[in-house]
């Protein structure tokens, strides 16, 4: 009996073995989707990170298409400041808008002149200017010849100030692309040359003229002399301009400043009982700004 007894514990304890080998394959088995799942989670996560560089290589795509439009910006902005009138195209646009300035528009002026050389008659100046000083005790040759040649400084707001010379006024140009001498483009600064011009008539007939009225002819000083005194009068007069400069500066398609300057010298013969002869020379500036129209 003892002997069945043991056998029976010896078996039991075989089976209990048994069914405890069973339990841990069953939890090593069960243990196996764990892992797998970690591993799909961490394919997952792997995912999201290739998705999260995708999104970052999206984003710099982004940030280069958008340094792209940056730059083709800046490419315009600059291409829009280079894209200069032609002289062709400057020319005729000069003249249209310089027509509707002198008709309606307003600005700013100043204009200088001095002597570069001033006027000189020799031994006869004390004659003209005791003949002078006669008709004005304030006045000598220097000044009423300075006067009728434009020296001195004159500055006023057009039309505002209605006493400026007409002269000094903006004109309406006429001039033609083959006035236009040394010819220059950038960024709305257009800057030219005029052929120097002799004794040039109001009459459209030289490009120093088609420009500007800013000049005296022989019948304006010989009028000038009269209206002083009758006992001087211009018997002949010669006048050179030169070294003309101009420089007109366009925004937003409309004149904003006009700039211009000459050298003249002048050669006059004076009669005053006898004839005198007298020279001189000076240097014209004239800046037109705060245009409106």
């Amino acid at each position: 009996m003892k002997k069945i007894l043991a056998l029976i514990l010896a078996l039991s304890l075989v089976f209990a073995l048994a069914a405890c080998g069973g339990n841990t394959e069953d939890e090593t088995t069960t243990a196996a989707p764990v892992e797998t799942t970690l591993a799909d989670e961490t394919t997952t996560l792997a995912d999201e990170s290739t998705t999260l560089a995708d999104e970052s290589t999206t984003l710099a795509d982004e940030s280069t298409t958008l340094a792209d439009e940056s730059t083709t910006l800046a490419d315009g902005e600059t291409t829009t400041a280079a894209a200069d009138m032609t002289k062709a195209e400057f020319v005729a646009f000069l003249n249209a808008e310089t027509a509707k300035i002198a008709k309606s528009g307003s600005y700013s002026l100043k204009r200088t002149c001095e002597y570069t050389t001033p006027i000189d008659v020799g031994s006869a100046t004390g004659i003209l200017n005791s003949i002078i000083s006669a008709v004005d005790s304030n006045a000598s040759l220097d000044t009423v010849v300075g006067g009728f040649l434009g020296i001195g400084t004159t500055e006023g707001k057009l039309p505002k100030d209605k006493g400026i010379n007409e002269n000094y006024k903006i004109k309406a140009t006429n001039l033609s692309e083959g006035d236009l001498g040394s010819f220059n483009a950038a960024n709305g600064v257009y800057t030219f040359t005029l052929a120097n011009a002799t004794n040039p008539q109001k009459n459209n007939s030289t490009a120093f003229a088609k420009f500007t009225n800013d000049f005296i002819t022989h019948n304006e000083v010989a009028s000038a002399i009269s209206g002083l005194t009758s006992a001087i009068s211009l018997k002949e007069s010669n006048v050179n301009y030169t070294n003309i400069k101009v420089e007109v500066k366009v925004v937003d398609g409309k004149i904003a400043n006009v700039k211009y300057s000459y050298n003249f010298d002048a050669a006059l013969a004076l009669k005053a009982g006898l004839t005198i002869n007298g020279s001189g020379a000076a240097k014209t500036t004239g800046v037109y700004s705060a245009i409106s129209y």
